[in-house]
């Protein structure tokens, strides 16, 4: 599963979480994205990234993942 989120509404910092390596190893090779933590008991990476505007985030996401992003309720979280 892998997530996107706005750190602040507003604002051009998101978030994307993943559990699956190759899409991991797909932002490592990416310009922009940063890793930023990683869990060691189970396959979890976080990585840092900026976009100008959320349909942006939503586009290189779904270009990562090859997937359509879903919303979450309140439409704040990006999952696929």
């Amino acid at each position: 599963m892998t997530y996107l989120w706005q750190l602040e509404r507003g604002e051009n910092f998101y978030r994307v979480q993943t559990d699956e390596k190759a899409i991991a190893d797909k932002m490592k090779r990416r310009n922009g994205f940063k890793q930023c933590a990683v869990s060691i008991t189970n396959p979890l990476w976080i990585f840092s990234c900026e976009f100008t505007r959320p349909d942006i985030a939503k586009k290189v996401l779904s270009t990562i993942t090859g997937a359509k992003p879903n919303f979450d309720l309140e439409g704040v979280i990006f999952y696929l």
